[in-house]
């Protein structure tokens, strides 16, 4: 027996190979070892040894002990496709290393924008050894102890192969990336099976069949013919089920996919209404009313000239265009709403992304224009995220393209022409991009509606900081409404009508001369404690993404903050935040509540909010793998660093912190036990500590949530996405992706009777922040409401009009309903005709 200790060659987090989502890894097709989540950006030697094998693309190394063990180190998953690209080598094959040398330097932030994970699965080849104290679930650094192996000397299998002649046969695979990990597995894997050696040639190398790094190491290239000589009883059967195999690609693509644009919505015809009217159905983007005059944007080509007039002048060109969209989105981001800020900080990451600069760059030394090259390298980012197949993420290729005009008509001496609207203008649009919406007139702008989009698009959410009724992805008979023409808008009721009648008009122009009323009204009062109409109280907080919301908010009549979403910290940045940092936010935030609440939700990362510093494994369904509180255990050193933070707060109104995506009580003590370790090294007292109720598992289970945490909160968003199995991000599926379902509302009743024992049950999903929905969530039990700014008043005001039995009612006749559509129509009606009232005294 032989021992040798595996050191880490690499700083992270160190986790079982089950955890790696490839098969080849996850399968020990490889070999066993250790995965780790690399936080370091070096590589080195885990013993002293031989290089036994360098990838071409730099990507894998493996090192050979003198006792003949060979360890593989595979960077990243799928990291064979970057040729080498975010990797710098500091050995060759042959060199002799000692423990703890530098073997790779990894540019992380290049791979991991192009790699499925950066997830690096350490690996014994071979067999005949035993593993002991594997380190796992725990962070590891570089020269840690990583694994103990123990060697079997044995003969082996091939030793006792029965001496025949050999048998031999050629075979040319189509592998465009080259003989790399995966596929050399599987070959290792199908090899291992017979009783035979089997020996794979290419030119002058040579390379064991079940030895993996051995075969990356022949340095293949597609087209190249492999030889398969075998010897042993079972050579020919080895040579033809290899060769089989071989041939057929071994699972890989036979060429590299071309990029897919996510499908679009399709074709929708106007109905036919009253008096020759045509309604246009479309998703919903931000709340409102609008009667007007359509106004057609047309969006003008920018030609520009494939040709450069020299490498030099159009880099100087294009640097300083770079420079004056830079200087210009640097002004704009400085005033504003926190969403116009957060958007425009958005596209000034992407205007200095390296990638892009680079591509453009290479286009103009091959004597393209830099306009030429621009559009090239940004066209590209954008197919890129379009084909990821993710909704949010092909709405984000707007952004792009966004850019690419600025400085297209930065490039090209043109101008940003602003569209000329006259009063009460509502804007129809193929197809909007948010410096084209930021740029228009919004006292003349009464609504929007696109062709295509969707709701979550930063279109979108401009609309609503704005105040502007949206509604997108009409589809192309959105073209047939003609410029000038008379329209009514209904956000609200997701439709479009041309050619409205005197009816319609007038029946428009009542409900928005009564809303503006009450409007009116409900800010007048918005300062005002909030109670039902027989004294019940009812807290109405603010949902807040940044710091600059908190004092507007209050302003508002926010009683509090019953949500932070921390994330804007996190986002756009190549590192986390550090303690100080996230503490002097939040202490901004408490400052400017001045004693009112604070809810400090923890990272909600993963899904549609990736990260580049927190590399997440690949995930074939984001929505239901490592998000909300999964994420954050996932990576407990961040999520100790935010709970430092939240305890360090001074306030003298109640400090909370509120975990996203919980299934399970085991996680909430898992998050307990870490809140307990910051308050002890801070020396400070610690916050409440509260759940959010957005699956269907913790509003069955909130009963046994309640006894472990001192608050609940509903999430509106993500409940009614798993109860009803339709992904958010589907602008698709929006229409139908409605929180007033009765199965929703039935989870919501569940929680709120579970949660008997919590200090409060509150809502703070975008549910909370609908008029008609307000009366029914009292009714169901929930005692506090977090909603967004801007709506805060009218959520007071409408409380303010019924008795807690009047709600009760509402409750339960909305979940006696069949669907959305009918519970909408009832709370609609009963909000429509609740007459104002005056809040009797406090009941307790």
């Amino acid at each position: 027996m032989g021992r040798l200790v595996i050191h880490s060659p690499v700083d992270g987090w160190a986790t079982s190979l089950d955890e790696v989502p490839d098969e080849v890894f996850s399968g020990r097709m490889l070999g066993d070892g250790v995965a780790v989540d690399p936080l370091g950006s070096t590589i080195h030697a885990p013993f002293a040894g031989v290089i036994g094998a360098l990838a071409r693309a730099r990507h894998a190394v493996s090192v050979r002990s003198d006792s003949g063990v060979e360890v593989l180190i595979h960077v990243g998953l799928e990291t064979v496709k970057l040729e080498g690209e975010g990797f710098t080598a500091h050995v060759a094959e042959g060199d002799r290393v000692a423990a703890g040398d530098l073997l790779l330097t990894l540019d992380l932030e290049r791979i991991a924008r192009n790699a499925v994970s950066l997830i690096t699965p350490v690996v014994v080849t071979g067999d005949g050894f035993t593993l002991r104290d594997l380190a796992v679930n725990r962070r590891v650094g570089v020269g840690e102890p990583l694994m103990t192996l123990s060697l079997e000397h044995s003969a082996g299998r091939a030793a006792t192969a029965a001496a025949v002649d050999d048998v031999s046969r050629e075979v040319r695979p189509s592998l465009p990336h080259g003989l790399h990990a995966r596929p050399a597995g599987r070959i290792a894997a199908r090899a291992r099976g017979f009783d035979a050696r089997v020996m794979v040639s290419l030119r002058d190398r040579r390379a064991s069949a079940t030895s993996a790094v051995q075969l990356m190491a022949l340095g293949f290239g597609d087209g190249d013919t492999l030889t398969l000589t075998a010897s042993g009883s079972d050579a020919r059967a080895a040579v033809d089920a290899l060769a089989e195999l071989i041939a057929g690609g071994l699972g890989e693509p036979a060429h590299a996919p071309e990029p897919q644009a996510p499908a679009s919505a399709p074709p929708s015809r106007p109905l036919e209404g009253d008096d020759g009217e045509r309604i246009f159905t479309g998703v919903a983007a931000a709340p409102g009313l609008a009667v007007g005059q359509a106004v057609r944007f047309v969006l003008p080509d920018i030609v520009v000239s494939p040709s450069g007039r020299g490498a030099a002048f159009e880099a100087e060109t294009l640097d300083l265009a770079l420079a004056a969209v830079r200087e210009r989105l640097k002004v704009a981001s400085a005033t504003g709403d926190g969403q116009r800020r957060s958007i425009l900080a958005a596209h000034l990451a992407f205007l200095d992304d390296p990638e892009m600069l680079a591509t453009a760059r290479l286009a103009i030394e091959e004597g393209r224009s830099a306009a030429w090259g621009w559009r090239e390298a940004t066209r590209a980012a954008a197919d890129l995220l379009r084909s990821i197949g993710d909704a949010r993420m092909a709405e984000r290729a707007d952004d792009l393209l966004d850019l690419e005009r600025q400085i297209l008509l930065e490039l090209t001496g043109g101008e940003l022409q602003p569209l000329a609207l006259g009063p009460g203008s509502i804007v129809l649009a193929d197809d909007l991009l948010p410096s084209q919406l930021m740029a228009l007139d919004a006292g003349q702008l009464a609504g929007i509606c696109t062709s295509r989009g969707g709701p979550t698009s930063h279109v979108a959410i401009l609309a609503a900081a704005m105040g502007v009724p949206a509604l997108v992805a009409i589809g192309p008979a959105l073209s047939e409404v003609a410029d000038g023409a008379l329209v009514v808008m209904d956000a609200d009721g997701r439709r479009l009508i041309a050619a409205p009648s005197a009816a319609t008009q007038a029946r428009a122009q009542s409900a928005m001369a009564a809303r503006d009323r009450r409007r009116a009204e409900a800010r007048a009062a918005a300062g005002d404690d909030c109670r039902t109409a027989d004294g019940v109280r009812i807290e109405v907080f603010a949902n807040l993404g940044a710091a600059s919301e908190a004092a507007p908010a209050v302003a508002s009549g926010a009683e509090g903050c019953g949500l932070l979403r921390t994330e804007f910290l996190f986002l756009d940045r190549e590192t986390a935040p550090g303690e100080d940092e996230q503490l002097a936010e939040y202490q901004a935030i408490a400052d400017a509540l001045d004693g009112r609440p604070l809810v400090i939700r923890t990272l909600d990362a993963g899904g549609d909010k990736p990260l580049p510093y927190l590399p997440m494994p690949h995930e074939d369904n984001p929505a239901l793998g490592l998000r909300g509180i999964r994420s954050g255990l996932y990576r407990p050193d961040l999520l100790l660093t935010q709970l430092r933070a939240a305890c360090r707060v001074r306030s003298a109104g109640v400090r909370a912190v509120m975990l996203p995506m919980v299934a399970s009580v085991a996680e909430v003590r898992q998050v307990r036990a870490l809140l307990d370790r910051a308050a002890a090294e801070t020396g400070a007292e610690p916050p409440l500590l509260g759940v959010m109720i957005e699956t269907p598992a913790a509003a069955m289970t909130t009963d046994r949530l309640a006894g472990a945490v001192d608050f609940i909160s509903v999430g509106t968003n993500d409940l009614t996405q798993y109860a009803l199995a339709m992904d958010r991000q589907n602008p698709h599926l929006a229409p139908q992706l409605d929180a007033l379902h009765p199965a929703v509302l039935r989870l919501i009743q569940q929680a709120v009777a579970g949660a008997a024992g919590a200090r409060w049950i509150g809502v703070c999903g975008s549910l909370a922040s609908e008029v008609e929905a307000a009366p029914i969530l009292v009714g169901l039990g929930v005692t506090e409401l977090s909603a967004t700014p801007a709506m805060i008043a009218e959520i007071k005001a409408v409380v303010r009009r019924f008795t807690l039995a009047e709600c009760r009612v509402l409750a339960r006749e909305a979940l006696g309903m069949d669907g959305p559509e009918a519970v909408r129509a009832m709370a609609a009606d009963a909000v429509r005709v609740s007459p104002p009232r005056k809040a009797a005294g406090a009941q307790s």
